[in-house]
């Protein structure tokens, strides 16, 4: 066969089990090698972010209404410079600056600070969010929360870990007996409102706020359910991977696949299929 430096291996008992497994070793280091890179590079932005935190000298309000700081922008742009420094033609899709189209088969989500509000607030469950796609499937994702010191990181199947230890999510099949996480409830529509109230008076315990943090609980097995409506893949994104590596499951509110392009996506993550089955039909009926 022909190896992928271009130098043709003869050797006679090299079969397809070793190139087998010569990719999947391949494959594995590509993983450690992401994995290395997020962690180096959010060492770096959450300085940045703990340099900012507390002292906000200057807030600005976007066209949508949404606040953003110096600190939102700065971290972006040090993860931007990371990223086209290591793999630089790769894609770069981010909240604060213009999509970067190399037209690569990889293409990379930044959300610097998602819970800007929590950030400008002095809440310290705010976080960054790193998304690797290749094509049309999510490789990797980050939620990193510096000032708490937790960061959740998953670039291998059915794998999560925070702070380098493996985490799984609680196995919980009962709504009544499920924890639900969300933001705000605020943002929802009257008949989406409505269908959160079924949900929300099916469980045992709600708690609002923490954004992304949220989705780390759930992931680490605090949080059983987080159910609510996020803004842009940037948002989203990153949290498909660290939910479904932590044998979690999340979908729209209509059970679909989340899009890698839509806007304004009411979201829903489980624990369980089976919890996530029962949210659903709750979320369905009204």
């Amino acid at each position: 066969f022909q190896a992928e430096d271009g130098i043709r291996d003869r050797s006679p008992s090299r079969g397809l089990g070793d190139v087998y497994k010569r990719q999947m070793l391949d494959n594995k280091i590509n993983s450690q090698d992401f994995i290395n890179f997020c962690n180096e590079t959010l060492d770096i932005s959450g300085k940045i972010a703990l340099a900012h935190f507390r002292d906000i000298r200057d807030l600005t309000i976007k066209v949508d209404e949404s606040p953003v700081t110096l600190a939102d922008k700065q971290i972006e742009q040090v993860i931007r410079r990371e990223i086209e420094k290591k793999y630089p033609k790769h894609n770069i899709v981010g909240e604060e600056f213009e999509v970067l189209n190399n037209e690569s088969e990889y293409t990379w989500y930044i959300d610097p600070i998602d819970g800007t509000r929590s950030f400008i607030a002095g809440k310290n469950d705010f976080g960054t969010l790193i998304g690797l796609v290749k094509n049309d499937e999510i490789i990797g994702g980050v939620i990193d929360c510096p000032a708490l010191k937790e960061r959740w990181v998953s670039f291998e199947k059915n794998v999560t870990m925070v702070n380098g230890n493996i985490i799984q999510c609680r196995k919980i099949d009962k709504l009544e007996n499920s924890v639900m996480a969300t933001t705000s409830s605020h943002q929802f529509g009257m008949k989406k409102w409505r269908a959160y109230q079924s949900l929300e008076e099916s469980v045992k315990v709600t708690t609002t706020g923490s954004d992304c943090y949220n989705y780390g609980l759930l992931a680490s097995g605090y949080v059983d359910i987080v159910a609510e409506k996020l803004t842009a893949p940037h948002d989203y994104l990153p949290l498909i991977k660290i939910v479904e590596g932590s044998g979690g499951v999340m979908t729209d509110w209509d059970g679909n696949r989340l899009p890698f392009d839509d806007k304004d996506v009411y979201v829903l993550a489980s624990a369980s299929k089976e919890l996530h089955e029962l949210a659903l039909e709750k979320l369905k009926n009204k």
